[in-house]
């Protein structure tokens, strides 16, 4: 202890001028210092225990002026769950920087730059709590643009970025890594507002033994480039027309794709009068099978069983017409018809419809409606069907109750494919109170969706939470959740499968279900004291490729810090537990805990 109070005493000798001037340079520095007791051990890791000195600091200034060069520059050393801005159960690392050139001129810039060191991150899990990670990152960015009056403005950016991480509780280290390309131009000739762009990407990622026996690998690489035109047209209106170009090359689990896409937007609109408005808008696609492979690369899996290079495509042509008989009603009324060529067989249904939104004043409320009724024929069986839409949402103060919530629900509606329909509904609600120095709040959620009349396609999500408190005595918090569905392993975690299971074969289908709850409790009893504590529990299952996975994740924290000055004594301990048994290993338990000092104090 002799130790600590010697780095504390040697502090505040640190401290220097509130501001460093060196020629055109100016300077301001703060930092947080600390130093103590840590301590880590777990079942698969290797004990250890130690002082440790570390700390946190932020350097903030420019050269010559702000609108020239600017910079900030934040660096931090061993820092873990005893400070809340570095969540890590271990100790972690790292820096970011930003700096910003020439922005107060025609050609403006910025650069960016952060890396970590043994940082904590997350695995995600669609409604339920994320799997904790553990890894290195880093991750860089240079954008430079040009203004110039009465030319065309120019933009560049590139990005990227990688990172390799282990799931706590899996066998081996997942990795992401990805770069991207950005150019943009804009120019207005002749009242025509044109523009151009071009898009690179490429990434690639492993993913650990979570919920499968073997390593996820997925690579994909994206050019995009095209143009747009805009015009104003008589009667208020406007005309737009767009045209662009995608290739793509992807990999997945030893099944690659690659393929072309042209797509061709247009639209019209005009608004003869203050209360009509009137357009017409029509796309156009020579890939089909190209637009549902690529959102599935965007989610990170490939269609193996999906010749892209079959003849495929899809027009689409809707007029709307709106009318506003009142300032707090809408109503609009469409046509509109799709054609598709997919897998050999065309396709058409023809829609009509329209919808109405509302608002208005209610018990001293305010609620939002609108609804939607849309008359569907399909080509091929001229069978008609009925799909409809309701969105509701309402606020309020009653009997000091703050009131706020929610609803949605949609039947048979449109999917990007015309053989499939979508339905789902979702809900949120929450109202809070106060009495004196007592507050209590709650809420809920919920979702499901699923593809009409296609078993086995479903996806819900439930939620509740709540707390009591007393003035900065006390407070309570408690949340439970429960989800399943159907989901894509990738890099960043599991995803909702982006196209229809039909389209994505089922042994790439992660099927997946389980709840989570968590816990905590605050207080600051005195002055410049605070304490605190969590708990989470998550269980889940997975099922993919015959191979079925359940899952555990239980974590604990606890904090005490008290304020002398500019000086914190800090004391904190975490704990985790996590396994899974499709890694094929026993799960891993991992503890840490420490206890310090910290001051804050001007650099200068």
């Amino acid at each position: 202890m002799t130790k600590v109070l010697a780095a504390a005493m040697l502090l505040p000798a640190l401290c220097l001028h509130a501001q460093l001037k060196w020629g055109e340079t100016s300077t301001k520095g703060t930092a947080n210092l600390s130093s103590g007791y840590s301590a880590t051990y777990g079942n698969m890791v290797q004990s250890s225990h130690g002082w440790t000195f570390g700390g946190a600091g932020t350097f903030s200034g420019s050269f010559h002026s702000p609108n020239f060069l600017s910079y900030n520059f934040s660096p931090y050393l061993n820092q873990s769950r005893a400070n809340s801005n570095f969540q890590s159960i271990t100790n972690s690392s790292g820096l970011s920087l930003s700096t910003n050139i020439f922005a107060g001129s025609k050609f403006p810039g910025s650069i960016t730059y952060s890396k970590a060191y043994n940082s904590e991150g997350n695995y995600a899990v669609p409604g339920l709590a994320n799997f904790v990670t553990h890894g290195n990152s880093d991750t860089f960015g240079i954008n430079w643009s040009e203004n110039l009056k009465e030319m065309p403005s120019f933009f560049a950016g590139y990005q990227m970025g990688k990172s390799k991480y282990n799931v706590y509780g899996s066998s081996g280290d997942g990795n992401n890594a990805f770069r991207s390309v950005n150019l943009h131009s804009a120019y207005v000739w002749e009242g025509f507002n044109l523009g151009a762009f071009y898009a690179h990407g490429n990434s690639h990622a492993a993913v650990p033994e979570i919920v499968s026996s073997q390593v996820l690998k997925s690579r994909s690489a994206t050019d995009v480039y095209g143009a747009n035109a805009a015009h104003r047209i008589p009667w208020r209106g406007s005309a737009s027309a767009s045209f662009a170009r995608s290739n793509w090359n992807s990999e997945f689990l030893g099944y690659s794709s690659t393929g072309t896409i042209d797509t061709v937007n247009a639209t019209a609109g005009v608004h003869p009068h203050n209360r009509i408005s009137l357009s017409v808008s029509t796309n156009y696609s020579d890939n089909l099978s190209g637009q549902l492979e690529q959102s599935v690369i965007a989610a990170g899996g490939v269609l193996p069983g999906l010749n892209t290079s079959q003849s495929s495509n899809s027009f689409d042509l809707m007029s709307l017409g709106t009318f506003t008989p009142m300032p707090n009603l809408q109503t609009s009324a469409f046509v509109e018809r799709r054609t598709q060529t997919f897998l050999g067989e065309s396709y058409g249904v023809t829609s009509y419809g329209g919808d109405a939104v509302y608002t208005h004043a209610l018990l001293n409320g305010t609620i939002n409606a609108s609804g939607s009724v849309t008359a569907n024929k399909a080509d091929k069986t001229g069978e008609d069907t009925l799909g409809f839409s309701a969105t509701e949402t309402y606020s309020n103060v009653l009997l000091k109750w703050h009131l706020n919530e929610s609803f949605s629900y949609a039947q048979n509606a449109q999917t990007l494919l015309v053989t499939y329909t979508n339905s789902f509904y979702n809900y949120s609600g929450n109202a809070r109170r106060n009495w004196g120095r007592y507050n209590v709040s709650m809420g809920t959620g919920g979702a499901r969706t699923a593809l009409t009349q296609q078993a086995g396609t479903s996806s819900s999500s439930q939620s509740y939470n709540g707390s009591m408190g007393f003035g900065q005595y006390i407070t309570g918090t408690g949340s439970y959740s429960k989800a399943n569905g159907q989901a894509l392993a990738t890099g960043a975690g599991l995803v909702g499968v982006p196209v229809p299971v039909p389209v994505v074969p089922s042994d790439l289908v992660n099927l997946f279900g389980g709840r989570s709850y968590s816990g905590g409790i605050s207080s600051s009893p005195a002055k410049k004291l605070t304490l605190s504590a969590t708990y989470s529990n998550s269980r889940s299952n997975t099922f993919s490729g015959g191979i079925s996975s359940a899952n555990n994740n239980n974590q604990f924290n606890t904090i005490i810090q008290y304020q002398v000055r500019k000086m914190n004594v800090v004391s904190g301990y975490s704990r985790l537990e996590q396994g899974f048994t499709g890694s094929g290993q026993k799960p891993e338990t991992i503890s840490a805990y420490y206890m310090g000092l910290t001051r804050w104090f001007n650099i200068f």
